[in-house]
């Protein structure tokens, strides 16, 4: 297709040099879509990172409130596909490969390996354990939403200190000029005024 456009967009160019031609845009044609889902990947992931501390917090509600692990994964899946659309979607399919006969573990697993994030691996075994071993969620849950709003506090304050360094660049590049004509501009001014009286 893009030699096709090259071909149409420009016939004198191609006719001149077809093989620079071919191979360029046999080159951008493989590696675009690898460029483009490489960036769709990763906006997905940071959007399931965005997601998790929600998740957990729906998560510990609903248990607190009856529900079993089951039920509550349901139900995330089910009726909060507006609000967690990444991994809504992902635990609906960890369901379904659930209830087709796999393991928690192994439905589980893929999931946080297929979003390469610690944070999920980690409730994805807190999970898998109150599902072998009952007992009280909510503490555990509690305490790792803290954890994940901590780490994002964490990452916040360091994009903020990132952001701080670019400004001040900006700022040198932009005010000092304005700066300079403000205060160094009237003694100029008195200056030439001076310089002009002797003549």
């Amino acid at each position: 297709c893009l030699l096709l456009a090259l071909w149409l967009w420009s016939p004198g160019w191609y006719a001149k040099q077809p093989v620079i031609w071919l191979f360029a845009a046999v080159a951008l044609g493989y590696l675009m879509p690898k460029w483009l889902l490489r960036r769709k990947a990763a906006q997905r992931r940071n959007q399931a990172e965005e997601e998790l501390p929600l998740l957990v917090d729906l998560f510990g509600l609903l248990q607190g409130s009856g529900q079993g692990v089951d039920q509550s994964l349901q139900l995330i899946s089910t009726d909060f596909q507006r609000v967690l659309p990444v991994l809504s979607r992902e635990l609906e399919l960890a369901n379904r490969l659930y209830a087709s006969g796999r393991t928690r573990d192994q439905a589980f697993t893929r999931m946080s390996e297929m979003f390469r994030s610690s944070n999920l691996a980690d409730l994805t075994a807190l999970l898998v354990q109150i599902d072998k071993h009952g007992g009280a969620v909510q503490e555990p849950l509690r305490e790792f939403g803290q954890r994940l709003r901590e780490q994002r506090r964490m990452l916040m304050k360091e994009t903020i200190g990132k952001v701080t360094v670019k400004m001040t660049g900006v700022m040198i590049l932009t005010l000092l000029p304005a700066l300079m004509v403000v205060t160094a501009g009237p003694g100029f001014i008195a200056l030439m005024r001076s310089l002009g009286g002797m003549k």
